[in-house]
């Protein structure tokens, strides 16, 4: 076992056996007489919420990591070749795909017993971004082994400093190296020999016109590109806006719902105890009732024994 096999196998537990398994990783490397590994597998950092939501997908799911690099990977590739008509397009489905692969880290997190929070999910999402911008970022993450988010919307070299376990260079190969627009290569000039003027100025005259039409060419593609680019990016940020209401709004909804669920199971409460006083007042209705009826016998006999009682007090005062 070295450090990467050790971190592969750490950075796929849950969060929450993570801090035993490292010590276990790190007892097994000092009962083998590694102490340097054992000390280097005890200093390796739990991940971030998100990150490891991201670890479990390139674990469980590396078709949903695959399908964000190879999208990602499209979208670089129209900008670097300045193909503003497929940046454009591919601007527009970006948020589209973004929302697919944080939907899946959030199923699969639940699936897992350990949901994301709404700032893990973000921090998924801008992670995710930072893949579709930069090769480096896209490598960093099919690891598994990502300890940290990363950041980058837009099209610069994410940084990527200690944001993989047990890493070195060659794995996230790309790192910054800021994609380059490609210009279309300008013609090479005629050889010249020794002719005359004449015969000079019109060998000049087809080059410099393919050379300016290159050019004139360049700079069109460039300015699509440029425009394409700052309506992307005007869309990104707007789109941002409204995730972030998004969120707010769902977080309303999830009160509301939380509340709403509160008060319905204290009425079920009530209307248990509402159907239980009920019962109790049958039955203290039926014992009022018999009550009554005794009531009703007993005033009729004390009246009885009263009328027998004053004929006898009369029967008396008539014998003295």
């Amino acid at each position: 076992m070295d450090l990467r096999d050790a971190a592969q196998q750490l950075y796929a537990v849950l969060p929450r056996e993570f801090t035993a398994e490292r010590t276990a990783l790190a007892r097994q490397a000092k009962e083998a007489g590694e102490k340097d590994l054992a000390k280097e597998i005890g200093s390796l950092p739990k991940p971030a919420a998100g990150a490891w939501a991201i670890n479990m997908l390139a674990v469980h799911q590396p078709e949903v990591i695959d399908g964000v690099v190879r999208f990602g990977a499209s979208l670089r590739a129209a900008q670097e070749e300045g193909d503003a008509e497929a940046f454009r397009e591919l601007g527009q489905q970006r948020q589209g795909q973004l929302t697919l692969a944080v939907h899946a880290a959030k199923d699969l997190a639940s699936g897992l017993g350990a949901p994301l929070s709404a700032a893990g999910a973000a921090d998924v999402e801008q992670t995710f971004r930072a893949v579709m911008a930069d090769a480096g970022a896209a490598a960093a993450v099919a690891t598994g082994r990502l300890v940290r988010g990363l950041s980058g919307s837009g099209f610069e070299s994410v940084d990527l400093t200690d944001a993989v376990a047990a890493t070195n260079p060659d794995e996230i190969a790309g790192v910054g190296e800021p994609p380059k627009v490609k210009l279309p290569a300008e013609p090479r000039p005629t050889p010249q020999g020794k002719k005359k003027q004449g015969s000079q100025a019109k060998g000049k005259a087809p080059a410099e016109a393919a050379t300016s039409l290159a050019e004139r060419r360049a700079q069109k593609r460039q300015a699509a590109l440029e425009e394409a680019r700052t309506e992307f990016e005007a869309a990104d940020q707007e789109a941002t806006a409204a995730e972030e209401d998004a969120s707010k709004a769902w977080n309303v909804v999830k009160e509301v719902a939380g509340r709403r669920s509160d008060v319905e199971a204290e009425i079920a409460k009530v209307k248990k105890r509402l159907a239980s006083l009920e019962a109790e007042l049958i039955g203290i209705t039926r014992d009022a009732e018999a009550a009554e009826s005794q009531k009703k016998l007993a005033v009729r006999a004390a009246t009885q024994q009263r009328r027998a009682a004053d004929q006898a007090r009369r029967r008396v005062e008539r014998l003295a």
